[in-house]
């Protein structure tokens, strides 16, 4: 990783064009638009984005708070809405009464998706440890499947077999120092 150190006492900072990127993304901005917006390249952005355990764990708890702000707005306005639905599910016009019906559904989940998208990881360290877990089981598979070569015959046992859950977060756990001072954040 060719992360720039922004502050002497080891404990990374965001840049100001990193912090300017997350509010342009936020917007809904593409990273080509961000990238000029802040004076770095696309690829630039990109690799925040994708690479930058700070600059993720950042961009995720803005994104968080924003759709925790959002959801409660569209709470202040229920009332409203649902007295709106009513008279519109009240109405002589069958066309406006089932759209009114379609809403009321999808509102309650009974008709069509209406999940807000699930919030990334909010720190360094948890994103670190999500992909430290996903290298270990990985390396233990793979470990397993030379040692064992019947191992193959089932493709579930890394699913069901909580051993191997116990040391793929054993072994994730004690590569979780080294990884934190390679990301700048020890």
């Amino acid at each position: 990783m060719m992360i720039k150190t922004t502050k002497s006492d080891k404990t990374r900072q965001l840049s100001i064009e990193q912090e300017s990127a997350i509010e342009h993304l936020l917007q809904g901005k593409s990273d080509r638009a961000v990238a000029e917006a802040v004076g770095v390249t696309r690829q630039t952005v990109n690799e925040w984005r994708n690479n930058d355990i700070l600059f993720i764990a950042a961009l995720n708890r803005e994104r968080s708070e924003l759709w925790k702000e959002s959801r409660e707005r569209l709470k202040d306005l229920t009332g409203q809405a649902v007295d709106v639905l009513e008279q519109q599910l009240g109405s002589g016009d069958p066309k406006i009464a089932l759209a009114a019906a379609r809403h009321i559904l999808q509102g309650n989940k009974l008709l069509g998706g209406s999940d807000v998208p699930k919030s990334g990881l909010t720190t360094p360290e948890a994103i670190i440890m999500e992909r430290l877990r996903s290298e270990a089981r990985k390396e233990l598979v793979e470990e397993e499947k030379k040692s064992d070569p019947y191992s193959k015959l089932d493709p579930f046992r890394d699913i069901y077999d909580s051993g191997l859950n116990e040391r793929v977060e054993d072994l994730a756990r004690s590569r979780l120092k080294k990884a934190m001072a390679e990301a700048g954040l020890s």
